[in-house]
């Protein structure tokens, strides 16, 4: 199929440094699922017959290094854009017979075994991921027969067996859900059927990788459509527990209402995506619900929410476990939303000489936002930047 598609100036140039080297190469995946949808990708993924190595010797060491052990790829640098460059794969190999009772014999120790771009379509997850674009040639390659049509259809299939596709990787149980979430897809009935039979395969995907998941859903703009069907479909039992133990109680519903109004105000562009925020608007209804408070009334300092907001924090993302720095982080801008309540100017010095300052202004504006249909007072009374010197006898005006 030949149709011209909104690729970056950075990511042809990588494609066709690589064509003219000699190496067959192509956009993969997500983008090209993104771009058919008339969306805009948040990045471009590329994939070659070249090696590691041999993209290296493509663009020198000062704009190419090599990562990765379980899937070896390259990083390369274009203009300020950073471009992941893997090889084309085949068959991966297996973990043969299970030793320990637990591990499923299909699932994939390494996938280092290159082979050409058919083979690299069929390992791949989901035939709306299999899709190869040709910039120069202005071509789309559906290896698999199927993947158009599923895009245009909103469906997500399995590329072939769906039961050993998820025994391969269980992070294909999280992955099938975020795109059910995230488009509005639906599963066809055998990837549907398979997903069911094979969830508790999740708790043997690993901690490293379902934690970058994890970061990624924080970080995205849809990340509460995607927790959402996680619970539908029973996966959030096991990827967040906590938070599905609540999910239909008013601590769950603040939750999700306030996590849908940080997404929206990050996609109009009023803050930018910070995980650490995410972080902290996803644990403050756990904090008030710990400190007794009903939800939407926040809660006053001492007494003990220090060491509560603490917990909270540390607890809620279990099993899953979020860098310190985040934890850090999401504990100081909720330290400070019961201080930006109050009132006084001895209040307002220390608010302003937080580092965590303008993350907990947004979040003051998204709990205002969700109490009274808009965060304009919010936004007027907290300046986006702390003034060098806190106004005197100001008073905090409005409920948040």
């Amino acid at each position: 199929m030949r149709k011209e598609l909104p690729v970056s100036a950075n990511a042809r140039s990588v494609v066709s440094r690589l064509q003219k080297a000699g190496f067959e190469t192509y956009i993969v995946g997500g983008a090209i699922r993104d771009m058919l949808m008339g969306r805009t990708p948040k990045d471009f993924d590329i994939s070659t017959a070249a090696t590691p190595e041999e993209v290296r010797q493509v663009f020198g060491r000062r704009s190419s290094r090599i990562i990765g052990k379980r899937f070896r790829l390259a990083h390369v640098y274009c203009g300020k854009e950073l471009f992941e460059v893997a090889t084309f794969r085949r068959a991966p190999e297996k973990n043969g017979q299970a030793q320990d009772g637990e591990s499923p014999g299909n699932l994939i120790v390494s996938d280092n075994v290159f082979g050409s771009s058919s083979e690299d379509a069929a390992r791949r997850d989901f035939t709306v991921n299999a899709l190869f674009y040709d910039p120069e040639k202005r071509e789309i390659k559906d290896f698999t027969g199927q993947g158009l049509g599923d895009i245009e259809k909103g469906v997500v299939r399995a590329i072939g067996d769906p039961a050993l596709r998820f025994e391969e990787d269980p992070v294909r149980l999280l992955r099938a859900l975020k795109l059910v979430g995230q488009y509005d897809f639906s599963l066809d009935s055998a990837t549907e059927n398979a997903l069911f039979a094979k969830l508790p395969l999740f708790e043997l995907a690993s901690p490293s990788r379902r934690t970058l998941e994890l970061e990624k859903i924080l970080q995205s703009g849809y990340g509460d459509r995607q927790l959402e069907a996680f619970h539908d479909y029973g996966l959030l039992a096991l990827f967040l527990p906590r938070l599905d133990r609540v999910w239909d109680s008013p601590t769950g519903g603040r939750v999700r209402e306030l996590l849908f109004e940080r997404n929206c105000r990050m996609e109009e562009g009023c803050f930018r995506n910070s995980l650490s925020l995410a972080a902290a608007v996803i644990c403050l209804p756990f904090v008030e619900e710990a400190l007794g408070r009903a939800p939407g009334s926040l809660w006053e300092p001492g007494n003990g929410a220090e060491e509560t907001v603490e917990e909270v924090v540390d607890t809620v993302f279990l099993p899953q476990n979020l860098m310190v720095r985040v934890r850090e982080a999401a504990r100081r801008i909720l330290g400070l939303v019961p201080l930006m309540a109050m009132r006084g100017e001895r209040m307002e010095r220390r608010i302003y000489s937080s580092r965590s300052y303008g993350h907990a202004r947004e979040l003051m504006c998204i709990l205002q936002a969700v109490a009274e249909g808009d965060a304009s007072e919010c936004e007027r009374f907290w300046p986006e930047l702390p003034p060098a010197r806190p106004p005197r006898g100001r008073k905090m005006r409005g409920r948040f």
